[in-house]
Parts: structure tokens; sequence; C-alpha cells
């Protein structure tokens, strides 16, 4: 395997992404002339999502040619795929960005990194910006292969990672009003400094900035959030029945504060399988409290009629731009943590596993109260 591979890997979290507010449907299409492209070479259109990929169109190749298209139906954009399979085998991958227009793709099966998008300046720019990575993956396999010594390979590794994470940062500030920079800065929204995120909002049009991710990042630099370890932020909001309710409330127990909403699929599985179980087996010493980033309240009633939500439920149905959950740094779902009997954030979790530490954690409160 090449031992840059841990560089282009993509890592796919369980956890859900923030469901985009649906916003007007447009049809993009997606014209293609690879040269030297076997007829009958089977094209599929996808895109990532939080359990993997979604098919989104096919088509087979004629004449070195094929057409796709989709519904684009985010105003953040996304990011897409192509790939190209014979005989079940992947021949070639090749990822784009969607800047919410008809694209043509052209180049050589020959010449597979030449293969590029020939009309859209956002993919010329994140062209541009994958040679960052390959500029300095080029660098590390210079010393990889000039020493065996264990330490010193061990700091070129981290000295790498170091220079690509700065010099995408760097990028992304110099060329910051599409969508694909407004993503990649919310993914490194917290190793960023406040000034700096407040500098780069300031520099997105009005459509960006009123984005989900937009908003994350507003919200990232104008909100003092809790880190693990301090005293909770005591919130209010409402239960189904509409009476006010404050985190404050069940303090004296311990508490699961759980951040999750109708459309994650794995806030789903956890309620079912994992805190039904922590509900019935810890109910004299625990209180689970699910917060819903829904916007609608028939949804949210929808998810907690069922039996696996038998606990409190609790939500002011801003969705995920929700200041409560930007005070609590939650921007995947399921986002849990664990609060002791004294108010103090203890732990979180991000996503769903199913060998969970959740109750390993609890245990360790209950036995601890107990030897007190």
């Amino acid at each position: 395997m090449n031992k840059l591979y841990v560089f282009s890997v993509i890592v796919l979290c369980i956890a859900c992404n923030p469901s985009p507010k649906k916003t007007a449907i447009s049809k993009t299409t997606i014209t293609s002339t690879i040269k030297g492209l076997k007829d009958s070479t089977f094209v599929i259109l996808k895109t990532p999502k939080a359990s993997g990929f979604t098919n989104v169109d096919s088509t087979y190749v004629i004449n070195q040619s094929f057409n796709l298209s989709f519904t684009k139906k985010s105003k953040e954009g996304n990011l897409y795929y192509i790939d190209l399979i014979d005989k079940e085998k992947t021949l070639f991958s090749f990822k784009f960005w969607n800047d919410n227009k008809s694209i043509s793709i052209q180049g050589d099966f020959n010449q597979k990194k030449n293969i590029r998008v020939i009309n859209s300046n956002l993919n010329n720019l994140i062209k541009e910006y994958d040679t960052i990575m390959t500029y300095y993956s080029n660098e590390l396999t210079k010393v990889l292969n000039t020493t065996k010594d264990k330490q010193k390979r061990k700091e070129a590794f981290t000295e790498a990672f170091r220079l690509i994470s700065k010099g995408q940062k760097d990028f992304l500030f110099a060329h910051p009003n599409n969508p694909f920079s407004l993503n990649e800065v919310f993914r490194f929204a917290k190793q960023i400094s406040k000034d700096s995120l407040s500098l780069y909002y300031n520099s997105l049009d009005k459509t960006l900035q009123e984005t989900t991710k937009g908003q994350f990042i507003m919200q990232y630099f104008s909100n003092s959030r809790i880190e693990i370890g301090q005293p909770i932020k005591d919130f209010e909001a409402r239960n189904i029945n509409g009476d006010l309710v404050k985190l404050s409330d069940y303090k004296g127990k311990i508490i699961v504060l759980d951040f999750w909403a109708y459309w994650c699929k794995w806030c789903h599985v956890q309620n079912e399988k994992e805190f039904s179980y922590l509900n019935k087996k810890y109910k004299d010493d625990i209180v689970i409290i699910s917060y819903s980033l829904d916007e609608k309240m028939e949804v949210w009633k929808k998810s907690i009629s069922k039996s696996s939500y038998q606990w409190v439920n609790l939500s002011n149905l801003k969705g995920m731009k929700d200041p409560i959950a930007f005070q609590y740094g939650v921007s995947l779902l399921p986002h849990s943590f664990l609060i002791n009997k004294e108010g103090k954030l203890i732990k979180q979790f991000i996503g769903y596993k199913k060998d969970s530490i959740i109750e390993k954690e609890i245990m360790k409160l209950i036995n601890k109260t107990e030897q007190k």
C-alpha cells in the first residue's frame, strides 16, 4: 500500500451531517468526453453521506462520452464522485465540486491526472488546493526514502501534517468566497482563532453567510463554548407539552445530554439500542435528556412518540442553528455529553458505535459517588 495513502483517505464518520434546509431545486447536467475510454464502461455518479455513498445517476460510455444529471438542493454545494467501472472493477474515480451549473469533463484516460472539469473556476481552484497535499506528500516521501530511524520518520509525518494543515488554511483564507472554501473552513473551525473566523465570515457574501455552515462559523467566533472539565452552561428549552425546563433542574443527578434530530439515522439507532437500555438499567442514578435539533413540532412529536424515547425530551425547534447547540460545540449528530452530579461536563461522545463507552463512564461516576 502506498505510504502516503493516509493523506488521501476521506474519513467517513458514522455521525450524521446537518440536514440542509430545502431550497429551490435546479437540475445540473454533466457532459463528458474522455479520450481512450472504452465503450460500455459503466459510469456511476455518487455523493458522500454519513453512512457511505448515495448513488445519484448512472449510465454507460458510448463513443468515449457519457452524460449524467442530478438535482441540486443545497446552497452550500456538494462533493460528487464519478466512478468508471468495468466488470465490477473500478478503473478510475474522479471527484468534483458542484457549483450549481452544468459542467463539462474532458481528458485522456491514459493520462488520468489531467482529467478535469473544463468550465468551472471552482473546480480549478480545488485542483490547485489539492496540490498542497501533493507537494508535502512528495517531500515526506523523500525523507522516508532516506531514513529508517523510527523517531525521524515519526517527526517527518508530524511535520508533513502540520505543513499541509497550514498550507490548506492559508489557501482557504486567500480564496474565501465559495462553497468549497466554506466547507473546508468549517472542517477546520475548531483549529482556527475566533478573530480569524470572524474575518473569514465577513469576507463571505450574504448567501454563504446564511447557509448552515456559514452560521456555524459565525457562532464559533461570537459565542463562548463549554469545554470538557468545566461547569455546564445552563439553558432553557420546552418539553413536548410546551413547558419551560432548565438543564439545571436536574443538577444532583448524572445527566446524559444528547443532541439529535429526526433526520439523523444513527440518532434513532442509538436511542433504541443504547439509551433505552441505559434508561432502564440506571433509572435511579441518571437522567437522559434528548435535545432535538428539529425545526417543526410535528416532526419532533413523530420521533418521540416511539416507545424508545421515554425520558426527558426538550427542544427550541431552531434546528442546527440553535444557539444551545453552538454553545455545546455540536456540529455532527448524534453528539452526547456526560455531566456529573456537581454539574461539570465530564465527557463527550460523537457518533454512535455498538461498543459505546458511555455506560463505562456512567459506572465510574456511580462508583465514585458510592465511595464517598
